[in-house]
């Protein structure tokens, strides 16, 4: 059966991206836009939840296939373009390659970025191509498990309650790891343990709100207060954005939970608030970034690396440049894409409709 379009989440999706894409090009001046990469998790848990809500008895390899086929073309393609091209540029570059290649393909990539002693806020000084992979690698990590929590929510005849106390003890696991622990940063930066607790509170709200419209309840939030929440978000957003430093201890201690049960609260909200309202900020632009969102990510961190290593310069002309080359790499790996894959209408519809 085919769901209604849920408004709303192309607005955030882009949100996250600016916040993610801005901070990889401007790291001393958009010190805290990795917190964009929480609403990236926040979504796609609540997606993913979402669409196995619809669909109860979807066989696991229909899932895995479907998983793999939105993951790993686009993924495989920037990975071996961006090879070849640092090849030409710098072969010096590409000493572990081999072994980061395949820790992405296989999703233990932020593992093993830990196993090498690797620092994301020092990578961002350009020591490799494919740091920001780590978020991919947790992803699938997610997708591999989730069938499984799915299957043991409905074996507990569908207890949000019970599944409401898995996601809050998640929500702990950072906090404690970083208050209690001698974990350091890095290590609570990039643990799938310290990071699930996003997508799990997503896929939360994702059964949730499925759960209320198969009871025909409705929960509905007047614009007005809609409005002001959002406002407030993004203001937050934008002074973490601008001036939370990855390297401080309160961004572990509270701070990525916190900004995680914010994006939550907006984002259930946004789908009990009239559509009309929602349908509005999901303009064109943002419905356009939205689409490439996947592909934008994938491609940005590559060529910021290649434009470095190529030719060092400050120039606001230079970075506009390369802006234009991620975007126009990013249109045509998704077109690409999508030739190549079978069953591509149903492909293009999935955005923001049950699957992910």
């Amino acid at each position: 059966m085919q769901k209604k379009r849920i408004y709303g989440l192309d607005f955030l999706r882009t949100f996250a991206l600016l916040g993610v894409l801005l901070y990889h090009a401007f790291p001393r001046t958009i010190q805290g836009g990795y917190f964009g990469v929480v609403i990236f998790f926040v979504i796609s848990g609540f997606l993913s939840a979402y669409h196995s809500a619809n669909n109860p008895n979807e066989k696991l390899f229909v899932y895995y296939k479907n998983r793999f086929l939105r993951i790993y073309p686009a993924l495989i393609l920037v990975l071996f373009i961006s090879i070849a091209i640092i090849a030409h540029v710098d072969m010096f570059r590409l000493t572990s390659v081999q072994e980061e290649v395949v820790s992405v393909l296989l999703g233990y990539n932020n593992y093993w970025q830990l196993s090498k002693q690797a620092d994301y806020f020092a990578n961002l000084a350009n020591t490799s191509a494919f740091t920001h992979l780590w978020y991919i690698a947790i992803l699938i990590q997610f997708d591999l498990v989730w069938p499984i929590v799915f299957k043991l929510y409905q074996l507990t005849r569908k207890n949000l309650k019970l599944f409401g106390l898995f996601v809050f003890m998640s929500l702990l696991v950072l906090p404690v790891k970083a208050i209690f622990t001698e974990t350091t940063t890095t290590q609570l930066y990039y643990g799938t343990d310290t990071r699930i607790h996003a997508l799990l509170l997503g896929a939360y709200l994702g059964l949730w709100y499925h759960k209320l419209q198969n009871r025909k309840r409705t929960i509905s939030f007047k614009t007005p207060f809609a409005l002001l929440l959002l406002i407030s978000f993004l203001v937050l957003s934008t002074v973490v954005f601008l001036f939370v430093p990855g390297t401080a201890l309160g961004v572990y201690r509270y701070g990525l939970v916190l900004y995680a049960l914010f994006v939550g609260v907006i984002l259930f909200v946004l789908i009990h608030t009239n559509p009309r309202f929602t349908k509005r900020l999901d303009i064109g632009l943002c419905q356009w970034f939205s689409k490439y969102s996947y592909e934008i990510y994938l491609w940005q961190y590559p060529i910021f690396f290649i434009a470095k290593i190529a030719r060092e310069s400050s120039s606001v002309l230079y970075y506009v440049l390369q802006i234009i080359v991620i975007i126009l790499l990013s249109v045509w790996t998704n077109a690409f894409v999508r030739f190549i894959l079978p069953n591509k209408k149903q492909s293009v519809k999935r955005r923001n409709r049950s699957p992910r």
